[in-house]
């Protein structure tokens, strides 16, 4: 699930793994396989995912997503979100 965020929670899980098992820096990352996140983001994702799995990324996403969408109800019910 993408929604509003730069990449999917597998999307960097490739990413993550380029990283640590094929030894790809993060500028490679960045400029060759579009990795959109600045090097300290992706530097906590990275540990995220080295101490929960998948799963620690997941989260994250999942709550992004909750907030968002939260806020744009918000919005709604004070009629400033058309």
């Amino acid at each position: 699930m993408r929604l509003n965020s730069k990449h999917t929670a597998e999307d960097l899980e490739r990413y993550i793994q380029m990283y640590l098992k094929d030894g790809i820096s993060f500028k490679e990352l960045s400029e060759t396989f579009g990795l959109l996140l600045s090097e300290s983001s992706f530097d906590q994702k990275v540990l995220r995912y080295q101490t929960h799995g998948l799963k620690g990324i997941q989260k994250n996403l999942e709550i992004i997503i909750i907030v968002k969408s939260l806020n744009n109800l918000l919005l709604i019910n004070a009629g400033l979100y058309n």
